[in-house]
């Protein structure tokens, strides 16, 4: 019987080292193939870019006190037709950042024009807030944002290629309010287009109650001697802003070209994604720069491909990474990962349907009972009800473990063996392949995101903000709990750990879709939707990281460094536009 038990052993042990053999081989030859179509996508990304623009440069400049960035975007394409070349400057929308959305560079730069993406105060990496007043002049500082960027811009080498007769703004939504005010503070900007612009709406909703900022709101600030060269465009069913109130009122009190859409968009009315918002503002440029639509050549949009390709390179560096994070583990774990092999090959269970049922309608009630205790504390405490009812789920947990470890130790008289729990968790081989997996994920993303100017996230105060980003952790946690320590364990009815991982990911990607609902008051906005995309990715990297070393706590602890990152970006967000969490 020994010898039969050591020779299945034997057989046991060759199985797994040859399988393990062969995965090795399996995830290198992976990374490997995804490495060249990474190579082959960024080449095309690369290609497309060049079509508009040669290459971008980071601005920082000083406006009422805060420290603001831009991207400065150089053209591939010069003017046959003039020697110097003109320049815009462009505004994004309300709690977004100024590469989120790159239609306005991409399409501009390739006909010919410079293009500087400014982060207002507030906004991205910029710091400040929307409410904040010059204490100089007196004047709101999203009123001078534009101006002191492009004061900034004409001290930069770049300038001497400028045409000073053609520099314009462009801006969307409260972006279209601010290239409102800076047109009519500053003769040098030539022509406007304000994309669905906010111009006679109550302030108090964005925080802004300054009797001297109310005074220089677009609906008390424009008229006709100051305010020339003006377009504005907008859907007559706009969904944030009444078009009545903003676009014609602005056209009463300047006299200014409106162009109405109507018609469903993708993304509702008031994103105006759209080819003709495009085409339209660009003749409206060049109309006034060149005094000719046609000069500059016919308009063909093709922004779509570039966001096609960034979000295929995207899905590829994930890839990579948890290919990486497979191959990583077993350098680390080998011995380990081959006796676990070994021990689920020899001790195989075998559930009845009815159990497998049971165990299934309790992943359902685990499930349902956590969204419903977030759904309760929202409801009566707004967003921050969120915090509160993963503070409660975590503490519950917390509970419920001590009672049971206590009941099971009940008989002993020795103490809580807590220092011999923490040293079983956090060994320093798992410390050290957790952080290398954290690693893998912030230096790729840092890579890309400098590499093409898409996405990057960064507080504007790291240290305030990276502290206050400790307050997503709770969330995380009761998360991760959930998913590990509650779910996990109703799946010893599958076999296979794939199996396993694919009903975790499934549980996952519900309860963000719970939460992006929960919080619909500010997950439309680009920062807090990317924060989400992240926080999915990283319970996903989780998930298979666990696959291999079973150590949750130095796993979500050294994990929640990427998410709290995001977090502080949109804390720094929300702070920067008065937004009440």
């Amino acid at each position: 019987m020994q010898k039969n038990q050591s020779s299945v052993m034997e057989e046991a042990d060759f199985i797994i080292a040859s399988e393990m053999t062969h995965r090795d081989h399996k995830n290198l030859k992976k990374i490997l193939i995804f490495t060249v179509i990474l190579i082959i996508t960024l080449t095309c990304l690369n290609f497309n870019r060049a079509q508009s623009y040669i290459k971008y440069e980071r601005v920082q400049f000083e406006s009422s006190g805060a420290i603001l960035f831009a991207n400065l975007y150089y053209p591939s394409k010069t003017l046959e037709f003039q020697e110097k070349q003109p320049l815009i400057i462009y505004c994004h929308g309300f709690a977004s950042k100024r590469d989120f959305d790159l239609r306005i560079p991409i399409e501009f730069t390739k006909r010919g024009f410079y293009v500087a993406s400014l982060d207002y105060q507030g906004h991205g990496e910029s710091s400040g807030k929307i409410t904040n007043i010059d204490p100089i002049t007196g004047i709101p500082a999203l009123a001078q944002d534009c101006s002191r960027l492009l004061d900034k811009l004409e001290t930069l080498p770049f300038y001497l290629n400028i045409n000073t007769s053609q520099i314009g703004l462009i801006g969307h939504s409260l972006g279209g309010m601010v290239v409102l005010l800076n047109q009519a503070l500053d003769p040098r900007f030539i022509a406007t287009v304000a994309l669905a612009p906010a111009v006679n709406f109550d302030p108090a909703i964005i925080g802004i109650n300054e009797p001297d900022f109310i005074d220089y709101l677009p609906v008390n600030l424009l008229n006709e001697e100051n305010t020339h060269n003006l377009l504005i465009i907008m859907h007559v069913e706009d969904e944030v802003l009444d078009f009545t109130e903003n676009a014609l009122k602005a056209q009463e009190l300047t006299n200014c070209t409106v162009i109405p859409l109507r018609g469903p968009l993708l993304g509702g009315g008031h994103q105006l994604f759209s080819d003709i918002v495009l085409i339209d503002s660009i003749n409206w440029f060049e109309n006034h720069f060149f005094k000719s639509m046609t000069i500059n050549g016919p308009v063909i949009i093709t922004f779509y491909l570039n966001y096609v390709l960034i979000f295929l390179n995207i899905i590829l560096l994930f890839i990579i990474i948890i290919s990486l994070i497979s191959v990583s583990s077993r350098i680390f774990f080998r011995k380990s990962y081959k006796s676990k092999e070994i021990d689920s090959l020899l001790h195989k269970t075998s559930l009845t349907t009815s159990t497998k049922r049971k165990q299934i309608l309790k992943i359902i009630l685990y499930v349902g009972s956590f969204s419903l205790n977030w759904l309760v504390f929202e409801r009566i405490f707004s967003i921050k009800g969120i915090l509160y009812g993963s503070l409660n789920i975590i503490f519950f947990y917390a509970v419920l473990r001590l009672l049971v470890y206590l009941k099971k130790h009940k008989h002993e008289r020795s103490k809580l063996r807590i220092k011999e729990l923490i040293t079983s968790q956090f060994k320093l081989k798992y410390i050290v392949f957790t952080i290398i997996c954290t690693v893998y994920f912030i230096g790729i993303y840092m890579i890309f995101s400098f590499y093409y100017p898409f996405g990057f996230i960064w507080p504007s105060n790291f240290v305030v903000h990276f502290t206050l980003g400790y307050l997503a952790f709770p969330v995380f946690l009761s998360i991760e709990i959930l998913l590990r320590k509650v779910i996990y364990p109703q799946l010893n009815y599958l076999k296979a750990e794939n199996s396993k991982n694919r009903v975790l990911i499934l549980a996952t990607m519900i309860i963000m879709i719970i939460l992006m609902l929960l919080t619909m008051k500010i997950s439309h906005f680009p920062s807090v939707l990317f924060m989400y995309i992240i926080f999915l990715m990283v319970i996903l990297q989780n998930t298979k990281i666990l696959q291999y070393i079973k150590s949750f706590y130095p796993v979500v602890i050294i994990s929640f460094t990427i998410i709290q990152i995001f977090f502080a970006t949109v804390l720094s967000n929300a702070i920067g536009v008065n937004l009440i969490l």
